[in-house]
């Protein structure tokens, strides 16, 4: 089962997920991990430059990993529900 999760920090997301091993860090469950981190959305408002116009844009709150291989009560208190992921499996 693919799930969308949401951390507080990098921090968190990786004491829930990772085991730290030789310096390396290790998914502790055994399941396929994408770690998209933060996630900036458009705000609407344009800047107009020499170069053309740029879209500002604003950090959405937290850190965001996919998870791909777990159950469906795994991780439900860190599980989002995504409407238009920025970012899916292949």
């Amino acid at each position: 089962m693919d799930k969308h999760l949401k951390f507080s920090s990098k921090l968190e997301a990786e004491s829930v997920l990772f085991d730290k091993v030789d310096d390396a860090l290790v998914p502790k469950f055994g399941f396929s991990i994408d770690v998209v981190g933060s996630i900036y959305r458009q705000t609407g408002v344009v800047i107009h430059s020499k170069e053309g116009p740029i879209f500002e844009t604003e950090a959405v709150p937290g850190w965001h990993v996919n998870v791909r291989g777990v159950g469906e009560d795994d991780f439900c208190e860190y599980e989002v529900n995504v409407q238009k992921p920025i970012r899916v499996w292949a």
